[in-house]
């Protein structure tokens, strides 16, 4: 039997591992180990942490991910010290022999390793097996990690189209078009839900070229059965190839926070709150949502870990309700199949949609690149309407695009978010029109409850602010108006005013 070396066949012999030398020197031993796995890749840095890409994420039960999708995974000491010996070869001296001998690594260089807190490693923020659009324009199409976006470009056996240089404006109308035709079905309320869907893909597609955070984009519909789900999968698919990763709600915000420490970490491309129903809103979610990083702290450790947060997130729902300030965090797409049992239309141009949409996915992915990249070319010229507050880097790649393409403004449906979807905000809307309505203008929080026996929208409104399952009193109402000082509704706000008798703060209804 002839065994084949590699040589015989001109195979190029495999690259001699580099050596250690175990010391007493603690930090030349660790740096020669940084060396030896940076050479040999697949290390890298999250959130002051080393991570690695796993594709067999042991998920919790309460997170759903496909089968298969790149997620950045921590390393724990035994898994540094394994890359470690895949690295390099190790050799400790053995005073009997005075020589030396092979060696495992170290248990404390893994852990001294790990605790350098900052590393020669590249940093990720996440896998794409899509071209990258990078933060200056430009398309990252080679396979491997580009140091630029922070992202590793990994095809596999995909064969991508090419994506023009320099295409053109009338390149940008044509790919806005081809976006729009996966969505041809689903009953949209108005023009710009269809853009905010495409905004929805956009973000995902370009998110290695928005340098801060992302709206969230809700999908939602008045009828199960309508769609609102089949939308975010549509959009997922095209822009991953996989389905979103879900997650049910929790109305914990500590809960919401434990889970989105690991989310953050992992960094899935997209991750969908599915099946809401009532009030969803959490402040943890809105603070992720506008600074773009999460900082919490690790589990059985004691210090913070800060992760970027790359994740474009959704949530579906019938007539979800939004708490807190999240109204202003998000992107609405609505869709209304006006019938009764929206699951028995018929008609469809694409019956089998996600299995067209994975098989038509090169496509629409080149035209998504195709329109974010012309948009860029042209010098990314301004819409020339207010800007989405807390979002500018976004608002100004995906929402610029879509408008300069001849698209419809994707954040318009946020005025009708306003009107019907934040709930905070018509708790307020309903407590100025009550106490419009009543003469004083200037009180206390007694004299507006007691005020309130007199009138039942006064009444209600206040009692919308009351704790689950216990009356209004006076100091919790206080407190709830101090909180509402200033914000501004239907031309009014309310203010602090003077000190009554006993020294009772005074609240005015202003205004403007």
């Amino acid at each position: 039997m002839v065994v084949d070396d590699g040589a015989t066949m001109g195979h190029a012999e495999a690259p001699r591992l580099p050596e250690i030398y175990i010391s007493m020197r603690i930090v030349d031993t660790i740096d020669q180990a940084e060396r030896a796995m940076l050479a040999a890749g697949g290390v890298y840095v999250r959130g002051r942490h080393l991570a690695q890409v796993v594709r067999d994420y042991s998920a919790p039960s309460w997170l759903q991910m496909p089968k298969g999708l790149p997620l950045i995974d921590t390393l724990g000491d035994a898994r540094i010290r394994e890359l470690m010996s895949a690295a390099a070869v190790w050799w400790k001296y053995d005073a009997r022999s005075k020589d030396h001998k092979d060696a495992l690594p170290p248990e404390w260089a893994a852990k001294t390793l790990r605790e350098r807190g900052e590393w020669r490693f590249p940093v990720l923020e996440g896998i794409s097996d899509m071209p990258v659009l990078r933060p200056d324009g430009t398309i990252h199409d080679v396979p491997g990690y580009d140091e630029r976006s922070r992202t590793i470009y990994d095809p596999g056996d995909r064969v991508w189209p090419a994506i023009q240089h320099e295409p053109t404006h009338q390149d940008a109308v044509t790919a806005l078009a081809e976006l729009c035709e996966p969505f041809c079905d689903f009953p949209f309320i108005e023009p710009w839900d269809r853009s905010a869907a495409i905004a929805f893909l956009l973000s995902i597609v370009g998110r290695s070229a928005i340098a801060g955070p992302v709206p969230m984009f809700k999908s939602g519909s008045n009828t199960p059965g309508a769609g609102k789900g089949l939308i975010v999968d549509t959009v997922s698919i095209i822009a991953t190839g996989r389905e979103s990763s879900k997650m049910p709600p929790t109305h914990n915000d500590e809960e919401t926070r434990k889970r989105l420490l690991p989310i953050a970490i992992a960094a899935p491309p997209v991750l969908t709150f599915d099946n809401v129903e009532g009030v969803f809103g959490s402040e943890t979610l809105a603070m992720v949502l506008t600074t773009g990083t999460f900082t919490d702290r690790v589990l059985k450790e004691s210090k913070n870990v800060e992760v970027p947060f790359r994740t474009v997130l959704a949530v579906t729902g019938n007539n979800i309700q939004l708490q807190g300030d999240l109204g202003r965090r998000i992107i609405p797409i609505d869709i209304d199949a006006k019938m009764e049992h929206p699951e028995d239309r018929t008609g469809y141009r694409h019956p089998n949609l996600k299995a067209y949409v994975a098989a038509e996915r090169p496509r629409f992915v080149a035209a998504a690149l195709t329109l974010l990249r012309a948009y860029v070319v042209a010098g990314m010229p301004a819409h020339g309407l207010p800007v989405k507050g807390s979002f500018e880097a976004w608002d100004r790649l995906v929402r610029g695009a879509i408008i300069w393409a001849g698209g419809a403004d994707p954040a318009r449906g946020v005025e009708r978010l306003r009107d019907a979807g934040d709930i905070d905000l018509e708790r307020l809307r309903a407590l100025i029109s009550a106490w419009r309505c009543i003469p004083e203008r200037e009180a206390t929080a007694v004299e507006l409850l007691e005020r309130a026996k007199m009138s039942a929208d006064l009444r209600a409104a206040i009692d919308a602010y009351a704790a689950k399952g216990q009356p209004m009193d006076t100091t919790r109402l206080s407190t709830k108006l101090g909180h509402l000082c200033g914000r501004l509704c239907d031309g009014f706000r309310i203010q602090r005013g003077g000190t009554a008798h006993g020294g009772a703060r005074k609240w005015v209804l202003d205004e403007l």
